[in-house]
């Protein structure tokens, strides 16, 4: 029997058979590519059923456009100015101002009331002062949008009806496409979507 050279008595060599003198290759680089491998199909997979998941769930949940969404609520109409009295009275020292915008106000329709001087006497430095009582709020906005810069004050009336008393940075009425303008109902909001639809 003979031992190779370097072997160091370990290993007896018997006929013809030598033990393998190289060494062993590493496996480390073959197990990471395969970790490698798996995480990117795994990944991969993920992916593929997450975005198919959502696509079905949102088809799901999303309303089909042909769905009617329930009708906003409508705020009450505004009256017709026929139907609004209003009391024109003049806070300024210009005479005959009062008579001028009652007639004014006649022509755009509303009904006049009272057309005197200020029975409270106080000096208005706005264009006017808008009076109503609560049943007059609705009213009141027909007539301010006809008078820019008025100010508005509320009383304890029980009626309906409306003072205009005109102050003194009285110019004019609104044109009646400025005053149409501002009582306009403002347009319907876009139909509302669920997010990610």
């Amino acid at each position: 029997m003979l031992t190779p050279r370097g072997m160091g008595g370990q290993y007896k060599i018997t006929g013809k058979l030598y033990p393998r003198m190289t060494r062993r290759r590493r496996r480390m680089p073959v197990v990471i590519a395969i970790v490698v491998g798996l995480v990117v199909l795994a990944t991969a997979g993920w992916g593929v059923y997450h975005f198919t998941s959502d696509d079905g769930g949102t088809a799901a949940a999303c309303p089909s456009p042909t769905a009617s969404a329930p009708p906003p609520t409508q705020a009450a109409p505004l009256p017709e100015p026929k139907a609004i009295t209003v009391n024109v009275y003049n806070a300024t020292k210009r005479t005959g101002l009062a008579k001028t915008v009652a007639e004014a106000l006649k022509t755009r329709g509303f009904t006049i009331g009272k057309v005197t001087n200020d029975p409270l006497n106080a000096p208005i430095a706005a264009t006017a002062e808008i009076r109503h009582g609560f049943p007059g709020a609705t009213p009141a906005k027909v007539v301010a949008a006809q008078v820019a810069g008025a100010t508005d004050k509320e009383d304890q009336r029980t009626d309906g009806s409306v003072d205009l008393a005109i102050g003194d940075a009285w110019t004019d009425l609104a044109t009646p496409e400025a005053a149409a303008a501002i009582l306009a109902p403002p347009p319907p909001p876009p139909p509302s979507q669920t997010p990610g639809c």
